[in-house]
């Protein structure tokens, strides 16, 4: 960090894109950044001289990544908490209305910056669509550990009722993917089936209670 601190204007740039992530492309960083595209190429320039940074490619189509996931570490917790979410709310802002493609092909990027904006409400939407996408790759793994996130965020809402129609779709899918990777016998599909069918009849929502009771049958019909 000692190094990155005698850097000065190169630490602001390291720092933007640690939150950016561990790797990032020039074009992210440039349209998220305050400095023009000249003094920013410089500075990036610096950053990979002092071995702090690899580069892959060249501007405005190079790739940089973080030498160290503890240089990235560094850099970005030597922010303050508002500024950190304040350059996570510009991010997430800038791929919304620029970056298309990659808020359809990465809502978990979409998911993870609006989370740590403190913007959880809209974060709730792009942690099941990357739950989603995962499943449609039969990373079940992924796909659970996205959802638990989800589900978790809802949690930790000021009013998670209010939130009952996307917690169930969460819920739903969470059961469903956990029988495909766990089995039909086992707690975590229980547990999201019954939670879904607590949401379904709290909302009486007749299409998704039959979806609901549906995949808990099967479940129970799977059982030893």
């Amino acid at each position: 960090m000692a190094h990155l601190d005698r850097l000065v204007t190169a630490k602001a740039v390291a720092q933007y894109a640690a939150v950016i992530g561990r790797q990032f492309s020039y074009k992210l960083l440039q349209a998220v950044s305050p400095l023009d595209a000249l003094t920013l190429q410089r500075e990036l320039g610096r950053l990979v001289e002092a071995e702090l940074m690899y580069q892959r490619g060249l501007p405005p189509q190079a790739i940089y990544v973080f030498k160290h996931a503890l240089i990235q570490d560094a850099a970005y917790q030597s922010l303050l908490k508002s500024t950190r979410q304040h350059y996570h709310q510009r991010i997430v802002y800038v791929l919304e209305e620029q970056f298309p493609e990659t808020t359809a092909g990465q809502p978990e990027l979409l998911a993870h910056h609006y989370t740590e904006a403190g913007l959880n409400a809209q974060s709730v939407g792009y942690w099941y669509k990357a739950g989603q996408r995962a499943s449609e790759r039969s990373a079940f793994v992924e796909a659970i550990a996205h959802h638990t996130t989800g589900l978790a965020v809802l949690a930790a809402l000021p009013n998670p009722s209010e939130h009952a129609l996307e917690e169930l779709d969460i819920q739903i899918t969470l059961g469903a993917v956990s029988m495909l990777l766990k089995g039909h016998a086992t707690p975590e599909v229980e547990g999201a089936y019954s939670r879904a069918r607590v949401l379904c009849q709290q909302l009486g929502d007749s299409p998704r209670l039959l979806s609901a009771s549906s995949a808990i049958l099967i479940r129970y019909a799977g059982s030893p």
